[in-house]
């Protein structure tokens, strides 16, 4: 038996019926169905929680779904996926149970579960809570990016919407929970306390003297990533981050084990399946398609694991959630010449992270397609009151001297603000190249994107560093400046190493939901 919930302050509220969900056979998808009833064919907001104890508590919310929920639901006859392993991420039950929940509105009932706290200060954390109620629902759609490499004066297109599974070898995304406006002080000081009471070290209170509604800045890489893990834990999700990496690099040829192969080359090495071999995104290796063959014997042994601890076995890790200080280390030993952020986080959790580069140029968008700039295709000095609307120095104008609270601006055509200005915002783009390993934490290439009050290619402090500017972010795509060669909203990304700080760069935080 599946539970069903339904509750509305209206006379005929909406009436769930029907609720049936079983689990895919070899898979952690549970594919769920309800019949909804609403009056005079009102939309219901409907959401979904589970419980593994047969109904006693229901202490998970089914971020990770798609299909007939959230908000605009109309009546009927209607389908959820639910991916069961970044909601509930290694756990298992033959007791488990679905509620249903309709309510009038674009707002959650208020349900609050019951059970399922998290441990903030040991190993481990259950994934019960849901994202922040203030964050808006970005879907992942159609998504075209500007080739900025292509040269020749031309103006090309490309979908990129299979990014996220470039990136992660995985599903693709379904939705994004973004923060509408960069974490404040004040949003920073109320989990960094709640942290520093749970476990947590080295998360610097915002002081008195701080503007509660202004920006966080000043702030590291590492700063960020213990302050999205502890919101995470805070709210009952399970933390991205962890010191220990998952030397698995996936099941590159299909045969359901981890093998020790023959294949050293890069692509056998460094991508779990995805386009570079693995075209139809199957997440097996097919006949037909391209293999490494390093040892020229013709069949394909790929190393499916790098000993990235180097004490010679593969590691599972991810179990020691970052917390302090202590952050990702390889040894220089590996021989690796890259090495990724991916190893060392668990991305199909709920909790929150640092939003990936090609999410913060979606939201850069506002909701348009295929033009450089969210109002379309006018250059920055060609389009009126810039540096006011989007808070950026622009090329001759009046330099600005610091952020302001985003409350005086109007969120874009997706619901944010200042993706593009007031400051820049750190990514969760992060790899070292090779020689700058070491036996050292990762030490290399953490970026910012979106540019800041000091321009649209600029995050360095110029008030910092003896009045001569910290030069600790460079231009990735070229140029510098305040505001020059920022050819488009896609040439906006900025490097620098993850121990930099400045007073234009802050960030903000997502949630991702994978669709099957």
């Amino acid at each position: 038996m599946i539970c069903s919930f339904a509750s509305s302050a209206s006379a005929a509220p909406p009436v769930v019926s029907g609720v049936t969900a079983s689990q895919r056979t070899g898979t952690k998808i549970v594919d769920i169905s309800y019949n909804l009833a609403t009056d005079g064919g009102q939309k219901a907001f409907v959401e979904l929680w589970f419980s593994p104890d047969n109904g006693l508590n229901f202490p998970v919310r089914c971020v990770a779904i798609t299909g007939d929920a959230d908000a605009n639901v109309t009546a009927g006859a209607k389908s959820v996926e639910w991916n069961a392993e970044s909601d509930w991420d290694q756990q298992f039950t033959q007791s488990g149970r679905i509620r249903v929940i309709a309510t009038y509105g674009d707002q959650p009932s208020g349900f609050a579960g019951s059970g399922g706290t998290a441990n903030a200060g040991g190993g481990g954390s259950s994934s019960s809570g849901q994202a922040d109620a203030s964050m808006v629902t970005v879907f992942w759609d159609s998504y075209y990016s500007l080739d900025i490499w292509g040269g020749g004066g031309t103006t090309t297109f490309m979908d990129d919407s299979n990014l996220p599974v470039m990136a992660y070898g995985g599903p693709n995304l379904a939705k994004v929970y973004l923060d509408p406006a960069e974490v404040t002080n004040a949003k920073w000081n109320e989990v960094a306390q709640w942290a520093l009471s749970n476990g947590y070290s080295a998360l610097p209170l915002a002081s008195s003297s701080e503007p509660a509604d202004l920006p966080r800045t000043n702030i590291t890489y590492w700063e960020a990533v213990r302050w999205c893990n502890a919101r995470s834990e805070m709210d009952g999700l399970t933390p991205i981050y962890y010191v220990d990496a998952n030397e698995s690099l996936g099941d590159m040829n299909g045969n359901g084990i981890v093998d020790n192969g023959n294949e050293q080359g890069y692509s056998e090495t460094w991508f779990s399946p995805d386009v570079h071999f693995d075209p139809n995104n199957n997440g097996v290796h097919d006949p037909g398609e391209p293999i490494g063959n390093d040892d020229g014997d013709g069949i394909w042994e790929p190393k499916e694991w790098q000993d990235l601890n180097d004490n010679n076995q593969m590691d599972v890790g991810l179990s020691q959630v970052i917390r302090s200080t202590v952050v990702p280390s390889v040894p220089s030993a590996t021989g690796l010449y890259h090495v990724g952020l991916f190893s060392f986080m668990k991305p199909y959790a709920n909790g929150y992270r640092l939003p990936d580069e090609f999410v913060m140029k979606k939201a850069a968008t506002g909701g348009l397609s295929q033009k450089k700039w969210p109002w379309g295709d006018d250059q920055p000095d060609m389009y009126g009151n810039f540096s006011t609307e989007y808070r950026v120095s622009m090329g001759m104008g009046t330099p600005l001297t610091g952020p302001t609270a985003s409350t005086t601006r109007q969120a874009n055509g997706l619901g944010v603000k200042d993706v593009i200005g007031n400051v820049a915002e750190w990514t969760n783009l992060f790899f070292s190249d090779g020689g700058g390993m070491g036996g050292s934490q990762l030490s290399a290439n953490a970026h910012v994107y979106g540019g800041s009050y000091l321009g649209l290619m600029s995050a360095d402090d110029p008030y910092s560093g003896g009045g001569g500017g910290t030069s600790q972010f460079t231009s990735v795509s070229g140029g510098g400046g305040a505001g020059s060669n920022a050819e488009s909203l896609f040439h906006l990304e900025l490097t620098g190493l993850p121990t930099a700080k400045s007073t234009a760069v802050g960030f903000r935080c997502a949630s991702y939901v994978w669709s099957n």
